[in-house]
């Protein structure tokens, strides 16, 4: 018993110490001197998302904590974002089953395998310095943005992607 508790409490562990981030970054890049920041404007045909506003309101969130301020002329770098669509394949069955009972043991097999295809998103920011117009920093989300989740779900899932992006910035030459 002890050794199924002690397992369950390890593999949970091991969970919680998964990256829910990954980030890349140019190590020759002054991050120090960033003063100021534009997050790049959508195309005027498309109109902005609901989470095209939650991901800018954090954004805007992250860089003032960070010092960085807003600024329409003239900013050392503009913030770009995406969600990049990706799809996954779940696959359900065969199963197998063993069974006891009084006194009585059984096995069992299950067939065929169906395969269910889920759409999902991957939040992408990215962080261009003006002058030579490269990207010179990249976060992307581990984690899966769904069109089921709830208003106040996105909400959260987008402000704690965020945070973890910007967890370690500016990064260091050792990061």
């Amino acid at each position: 018993m002890s050794a199924r508790i002690f397992s369950i409490f390890f593999v949970l562990l091991l969970a919680g110490c998964a990256k829910s981030v990954y980030t890349d970054f140019d190590q020759q890049f002054p991050y120090q001197e960033i003063e100021t920041y534009d997050i790049a404007a959508k195309s005027s045909t498309s109109p902005i998302s609901l989470d095209d506003s939650r991901i800018e309101r954090a954004l805007e969130r992250e860089m003032a904590i960070k010092g960085i301020e807003e600024a329409r002329v003239a900013p050392n770098v503009t913030l770009r974002y995406f969600v990049q669509p990706k799809t996954e394949a779940v696959a359900y069955g065969p199963s197998f089953s063993f069974g006891y009972g009084t006194g009585r043991f059984g096995a069992r097999y299950e067939t065929p395998v169906r395969i269910e295809e889920r759409d999902y998103g991957q939040l992408v920011v990215e962080m261009v310095d003006n002058q030579s117009n490269q990207v010179v920093w990249r976060a992307v989300s581990n984690r899966k943005l769904t069109d089921i989740m709830t208003p106040s779900s996105k909400n959260e899932f987008i402000n704690e992607q965020v945070k973890d992006m910007f967890a370690n910035f500016p990064p260091s030459n050792g990061e």
